[in-house]
């Protein structure tokens, strides 16, 4: 754990807030490059990444607030702190942004920003996805390195033990967790691997970005199960585990990816047939 990396002129560098930035400017040069090579409007992809940025903070601040409300009715935080999509309220270090919230509104705008400028969804949608979940894998080690988004008691050797002070330590004294920050940052890596080699197989124009949500909903049902959660977001409990609000948007996204594959896949067959 080394939540602040160093300091410049007094000014701490935190080590979340350099990995989200990181993972943003690697994600948009991927994107761009991969844009150029397809013959697509690299500099309407450049845009979009501007916009992605800014409404994956929003929205990932927005959910995180939605599930987190008793925060900002305690006498040590106000409705104002919701607007700080860094505050560390309510779980000690917590720095207060859900990701999920960050890829519907993200994909939302971005729709909206294509439609704008009549340029084709889909074609751009494919080449934008896999650096999002880079961008995933790149942040979550930021997570990792800050404490938070941290599991459960794990006994496994990989496993790992947080220091005194940190959210892990609160909660699990003396005890090892699971690094769910690393198994996030692992499938989000793995994700982009998949999409990119998908990419190059040229399938039907949608294919990669509805995969991409079924990835990223289907990775998040399954972390969920040993990432510890406040119980404001736990739905119910069933054989001893929680689902998650995030659970439930995860299933929505990976049911709305397969309906998109289905739905796609078939249009593209008929389309065949046709022709």
């Amino acid at each position: 754990m080394h939540p602040i990396l160093f300091e410049i002129g007094g000014y701490p560098v935190a080590a979340y807030g350099t990995a989200l930035l990181i993972g943003f400017a690697v994600g948009i040069a991927v994107a761009v490059r991969r844009a150029r090579a397809q013959g697509l409007d690299a500099d309407r992809v450049l845009d979009s990444g501007m916009l992605i940025l800014l409404s994956s903070i929003l929205g990932a601040r927005l959910l995180w607030v939605a599930t987190h409300l008793a925060v900002f009715r305690s006498p040590e935080f106000g409705w104002l702190d919701a607007l700080n999509p860094f505050q560390g309220a309510g779980g000690g270090g917590v720095v207060g942004l859900s990701m999920l919230g960050g890829v519907i509104v993200a994909v939302v705008s971005t729709f909206a920003f294509f439609a704008y400028h009549r340029l084709p969804f889909w074609p751009h949608a494919d080449v934008i996805m896999p650096s999002v979940v880079l961008g995933e894998g790149i942040t979550r080690i930021g997570c990792f390195l800050n404490g938070c988004c941290h599991g459960l008691v794990c006994s496994a050797p990989w496993c790992v033990r947080f220091p005194d002070g940190s959210p892990a330590a609160a909660l699990f004294p003396g005890e090892a967790v699971h690094p769910t920050q690393i198994y996030a940052s692992l499938l989000g890596f793995a994700s982009f691997v998949f999409l990119v080699w998908m990419a190059r197989r040229r399938p039907f124009p949608g294919a990669v970005f509805f995969t991409s949500l079924v990835l990223i909903g289907g990775c998040r049902i399954v972390l969920d199960f040993v990432r510890y959660h406040e119980s404001q977001i736990i739905l119910f409990r069933a054989a001893g585990a929680g689902f998650t609000t995030n659970q439930l948007l995860g299933l929505g996204l990976a049911l709305v990816g397969i309906v998109g594959l289905v739905v796609l896949g078939r249009r593209r067959r008929v389309a065949s047939a046709g022709g």
